[in-house]
């Protein structure tokens, strides 16, 4: 009970759910899965290429258990998502076609984890953007004490940024990837939500796809030990249940199953986003699914080039450069920034 626990390679329903339910019992576990597993199964790999898709855990063969890892990270019994990139070529891979025991395991997954997360989770309806931030990138800088340095746009913060657009589209494959691999087990999968720009420490560093950085930018990130995120809990400071809001409150109200049968009830489209943020819709009721306005399924945000402008700039303060996105001229009217 005064350990936590961190458990990686979260890749079936059945380990999620005992993540799970430690959780609900009161334990202080942490759990991930894996871009890998929530973004394909085995069920339609013929037997003659399931070697190049060798993990360690596997990836599943249920078609069924993406959706279910995915539902995992809506109800908070799993907290964060990981890529576990390793990535081979084809013949790397054949060294072990007569002998198991000499697979080289891993798979690639870094460079299209969050697009497979949006697409798996917030296009089909199951998690809201604000957990889909939570479970790409803020659960783990609190977990790893790296909180608010990283996982948080704020003044003082590493203006570590991604510019996402909800609206793009794009297909996986191994022709366009950045992998030292020669195919992709995402291959020929389109995907919603692309990013536009990455910055870094404030320089941009990705721009439309196109990776413009210089070997020796990254840096060490020390972690010091006893993260508050994980020892409040460990020392009575805050219950787990207190660490989400909505889903966990459910759990607590016996409403599990209930919630699980929503979940599997096709969600069809609704109004755009944007509506609803100008006030021209309602928003949702208490008691649905997901905590914010995007329980409506897909989300459908919109750039009006007449109507607003986004804009990039730097400037210098104690801590180096630091990076300010602004949109100009909302559907309010007003002007708004954000570090």
């Amino acid at each position: 009970m005064k350990t936590p626990l961190y458990v990686t390679g979260v890749t079936s329903k059945s380990s999620a759910e005992l993540v799970g339910r430690a959780r609900r019992s009161g334990y202080c576990v942490f759990g991930e899965t894996l871009a890998s597993s929530i973004g394909r199964s085995m069920s339609n790999v013929p037997k003659s290429e399931r070697i190049y898709y060798i993990t360690s855990p596997p990836i599943r063969m249920s078609a069924e258990t993406p959706r279910q890892l995915m539902k995992s990270l809506a109800y908070d019994d799993l907290q964060v998502t990981g890529s576990d990139n390793c990535t081979f070529s084809k013949k790397q891979k054949e060294v072990g076609a007569h002998d198991f025991t000499k697979i080289p395991s891993g798979v690639n997954g870094v460079e299209d984890r969050m697009s497979l997360v949006w697409e798996k989770g917030v296009h089909q309806g199951l998690l809201d953007p604000c957990r889909f931030v939570a479970v790409t990138s803020t659960n783990a800088a609190k977990i790893f004490n790296v909180y608010p340095q990283k996982g948080r746009i704020a003044v003082g913060s590493d203006a570590d940024l991604v510019i996402w657009n909800p609206q793009a589209t794009r297909t996986i494959s191994k022709q366009t990837h950045h992998h030292a691999s020669d195919f992709n087990i995402f291959e020929g999968m389109t995907v919603h939500g692309v990013p536009e720009f990455v910055l870094v420490r404030g320089r941009i560093c990705v721009e439309n796809e196109t990776v413009r950085v210089a070997e020796g930018f990254g840096r060490f990130i020390p972690m010091a030990v006893r993260p508050p995120f994980v020892y409040d809990i460990i020392e009575g400071k805050v219950q787990t249940t207190e660490r989400s809001s909505e889903h966990h409150e459910e759990h607590q109200n016996g409403n599990l199953a209930k919630k699980y049968a929503e979940l599997d009830i096709l969600i069809p489209p609704q109004e755009p986003i944007s509506a609803m943020l100008a006030g021209n819709l309602p928003m949702p009721a208490e008691g649905s699914i997901c905590s914010t306005p995007s329980v409506r399924g897909r989300v459908d945000g919109k750039r009006d080039l007449q109507e607003s402008s986004f804009s990039i700039s730097e400037e210098l303060d104690k801590s180096g450069v630091r990076a300010c996105i602004k949109v100009k001229n909302p559907p309010g009217g007003k002007s708004s920034g954000f570090w």
